[in-house]
């Protein structure tokens, strides 16, 4: 290994056919067939200042391996003296000319993407960001603009330093960009200064774009060359790269001079083209800081890819970090904190199980629930151990931090009372520590209070509160009030939650929230704690009933990934029993719940469309790889049963304004009207089928009561009732073979470090028994088709396996863990289930956590979108 870029690894290594010394760049996304033509178009540069590329794999280059320092590492050194100076521009010049005359620009040329050999050869790298015009095509088909959203018009590339004007501001490009960026880097060799050095990106840009650059500091001689490089119309700007010369006040030479000894002095050998090629998957800029806007602002836009994240990225306070949720070591959700400064991401130590992170005002801490745990706690960016902060009953549902006038640090955080006795909401607990206490009180149907928010006067609060249905209405709450005394005056009705985010330079600012889709902002004075004036659109194709999918800094930046609901598009994914992925179905979706047919020959699954609410059922055959959609109304439909012949399905129903539950009952074709079999007022879940279909078990989700398993006789011969009903969490719920026992997770829900476990208890009384499957943790069971085998989720996301007897009587054998299993939500799934298995229990159909497979790797996963100084649109 000899670096790391954001998007993969570079491997120093030795090619025997060749006899030469390589670098090997892999990384971490499946390249695409448009991607692969344009890099072969990149490998046909064959000129001696250019790095050459030897080939491309389906997730690697071979590169050369250059030796020496680099541009910047020869500056940092000192002014470059004029004939050294002179002698790099050549060859940097040579190298570019030789792209441009094959329709390549580079759009990324800086001092870090020049290296010096030690025989004065200089070479240009990292031609990853380059664009191949669309002069080299025949067809607009065939138009090589790169694949990933990085190279687009409308997004940022680069580094803000070296940018052209027309790039900064996200406008398509070509070699008259490069000629900018030359003569940026030659005024940078010839004075060891920056050309443009604001104390922020947001000054460097405005610089970029509205400021004359000076250059009285560089050499009289090179001036008139330096000024027509940076003409900032590129229409004004010198054409060809070839004419520099031609405006030196010195004649031109023919081919290169080489580089004086001076230039040859070996510092430390950094290969800095980490990065390179692999870099065309980000959209990211090498940032500096975000600070205050200047009184001249930039409306700049651009995208970071996000393969595996899931949650919403979050910008911190000061602008210049994102935190966001992704899978860790075994599959665990852990914490990442993104820099927009360097354009690299680290997980945080310690954070596994994290989930609802929030920021600390001077951006230095996060808070998270530890769901293992069932804890809050606070973890330093810049490294440590998290601390305990308080103990939660309840899942969080956000955070908001803030230090009053003598520095006290206090955070509030939100729940979803998932049967819950308590009916506090929002909760209160000094940053130091210490036990949680009640700021809000659940409304009679009510389940929850989330997403608080402190506004500025450190006092008054932005909340949702959360109604079945994921209806949700936005309140401003007080710390001054008693919990039952909180104001029940709307503010806004959002189909998302809200946040403020101030105006620069005023004490008032705007309300961001969502109406049908769309991110809006609309006036706010936190004074007066009043709307005004008419809601203005930001950006569209937004969930709806969903928590908040976007986070503003307290200086103008914005983030956030539109065409998600918080995680990426999952797949469904073929494994043995030894963990060996047989490949994927269908195309990556929004998937929840699924269950196999009994013949092995169709999967029901339920699936979100990510531009409304609600989910509906689907049924996908694997012969003939066709799906057909067996619901449509606006609810959320989803956890299919199948009856034992397959010809029919049982599935809940839950509508998304009333939260009324449903149970119907379809024909497995599609056809026909769908069969009432249960309606309450509460959502009900179904559970499983008895084989002989006399008996339907489902649980229940009420404002105040826990999860608990009913019984539903499907032959007329009784009403519902109560199979288990204790204190605890009961579900996820399946019969064994013979219908004489009952297979279910239980979670209790009385401390903090509570977890589900999986139990087995004869039916139809349960009376008569109870046998504890799992050990340390375990989830979605199910039973095998012959009933000699449970098998579930351990705490840990491992498919754990368990010999079971049931004649003469139960009987439990050896557990055994088969494999890790990339499982969407892990062990920590309490109410459906995401895999099943089939008949002959050797194959699992796992709605998977991330793409599994090579091919899957070009799975579509929503970019987080970053937008500088956004109070601009509003302007629009």
């Amino acid at each position: 290994p000899i670096g790391r870029g954001g998007m993969g690894e570079v491997y120093r290594a030795h090619d025997p056919r060749m006899g030469r010394e390589v670098a090997i760049k892999i990384s971490a996304e499946r390249f695409s067939e448009r991607f692969d033509r344009e890099v072969r178009a990149i490998a046909a540069l064959n000129h001696p200042n250019v790095c050459t590329l030897y080939d491309v794999g389906p997730n690697y280059l071979v590169m050369e391996l250059v030796e020496g320092p680099t541009l910047a590492e020869r500056i940092a050194q000192g002014r470059i003296p004029l004939e050294e100076a002179l002698g790099i521009a050549r060859q940097i010049a040579a190298g570019l000319e030789a792209a441009h005359e094959r329709g390549i620009t580079h759009r990324d040329l800086k001092p870090g993407n020049v290296k010096i050999k030690p025989d004065g050869t200089v070479k240009v790298l990292d031609f990853g960001l380059a664009k191949v015009s669309r002069a080299e095509v025949s067809g607009a088909e065939d138009s090589p603009t790169l694949t990933m959203h990085a190279t687009q018009a409308g997004v940022i590339l680069g580094t803000a330093v070296y940018m052209a004007p027309e790039q900064a501001r996200g406008k398509p490009v070509d070699k008259r960009a490069d000629i900018w960026a030359f003569g940026v880097v030659l005024y940078e060799m010839v004075t060891a200064r920056r050309l443009f050095a604001g104390e922020d990106l947001t000054d460097t840009l405005a610089a970029v774009v509205k400021i004359e650059p000076d250059l009285s500091a560089a050499p009289p001689e090179w001036q008139r060359l330096l000024k027509r490089c940076l003409e900032k119309d590129p229409r004004k700007r010198l054409r060809d790269i070839g004419d520099v010369w031609d405006l030196l006040d010195q004649p031109r030479s023919t081919g290169f001079q080489p580089v004086s000894a001076e230039a040859k002095r070996s510092g430390p050998v950094w290969w800095l083209a980490a990065a390179a090629i692999l870099a065309l998957a980000l959209a990211a800029l090498a940032f500096v800081h975000f600070r205050e806007t200047p009184p001249t602002p930039e409306l700049v836009r651009f995208e970071i890819p996000a393969p595996g994240m899931t949650g919403i990225p979050m910008v911190s306070p000061d602008g210049k970090l994102v935190a966001y949720i992704a899978p860790g070591a075994g599959g665990r959700s852990q914490l990442w904190v993104h820099s927009l400064e360097t354009n690299e991401s680290r997980a945080l130590p310690g954070t596994g199980d994290a989930s609802s992170p929030f920021w600390s005002p001077d951006s230095r801490f996060l808070g998270f629930e530890d769901e293992a745990e069932r804890k809050l706690r606070k973890v330093a960016i810049a490294g440590g151990p998290p601390q305990v902060v308080t103990d939660v009953e309840e899942p969080v549902q956000g955070g908001t931090w803030m230090r009053d006038e003598n520095g006290q640090g206090i955070i509030l955080f939100g729940n979803r009372a998932l049967g819950s006795k308590s009916r506090a909401g929002i909760r209160r607990v000094s940053e130091s520590g210490g036990t949680a206490s009640p700021v809000t009180q659940l409304a009679e149907g009510e389940v929850g209070h989330a997403g608080p928010q402190f506004l500025p006067d450190g006092r008054h609060f932005l909340y949702t509160r959360l109604k079945p249905g994921n209806d949700r209405a936005i309140h401003i709450g007080s710390l001054d009030d008693p919990p039952d005394r909180q104001s029940s005056e709307v503010l806004v009705q959002s189909e998302t939650g809200a946040w403020y985010a101030p105006m620069p330079n005023a004490k008032t600012g705007h309300l961001l929230f969502t109406r049908e889709g769309t991110l809006v902002a609309q006036p706010f004075d936190p004074g007066s704690l009043k709307l005004s004036g008419e809601a203005a659109p930001l950006a569209e194709g937004f969930p709806v009933n969903t928590a908040r999918p976007f986070f503003a800094s307290t200086n103008g930046v914005l983030t956030y990934r539109a065409g998600t609901r918080g995680g990426n598009l999952t797949r469904l994914t073929w494994f043995d029993r030894s963990g060996k992925n047989l490949g994927t179905i269908w195309e990556p979706g929004a998937f929840n719940t699924l269950a196999l047919s009994p013949d092995g020959t169709r999967v029901a699954v339920d699936r979100r469309d990510l531009r409304k609410a609600g989910s509906d059922l689907f049924v996908y055959e694997f012969d003939r790889s066709v799906s057909t959609q067996l619901t449509f109304t606006p609810g959320a439909e989803g956890i299919p049963l199948w009856s034992h012949d397959g010809n029919q399905i049982i599935f809940t129903s839950v509508q998304i304004a009333s939260g009324e539950g449903y149970l119907y009952r379809k024909a497995s074709s599609g056809a026909g009207a769908d069969e009432l079999l249960l309606k309450s007022a509460e959502p009900k879940l179904t559970e499983d089928l008895s084989r002989d279909g006399r008996f339907l078990l489902y649980s229940t989700v009420g404002s105040t009561s826990d999860l608990d398993i009913w019984k539903l006789p499907l032959d007329g011969s009784g009403k519902e009732e109560p199979y288990i009903k204790t204190d605890a969490f009961e579900s996820q719920a399946r019969f064994s073979p013979g219908g004489d026992y009952v297979v279910y997770t239980l979670t209790l829900n009385a401390g903090p470090t509570s977890q589900s476990e999986v139990y087995v208890q004869p039916f139809p009384d349960p009376s008569k028994g109870k046998w504890k499957v799992s050990e340390g943790g375990g989830s979605q069971p199910v039973w095998s088709f012959d009933g000699k085998e449970i098998f579930y989720i351990s705490a840990d996301s491992k498919m754990m396996a368990v010999e079971v007897s049931t004649t003469p009587v139960f009987k439990l054998g050896g557990r055994k863990e088969l494999f890790a299993a990339p499982v969407l939500g892990g062990g920590r799934v309490i109410n459906v289930h995401r895999y099943d298995v089939t008949a002959d229990g050797k194959r699992f159909l796992i709605n998977s956590l991330a793409p599994a497979d090579p091919a899957a790797a070009e799975a579509p996963s929503p970019p987080i979108t970053v937008i500088l100084n956004w109070q601009e649109l509003l302007r629009r």
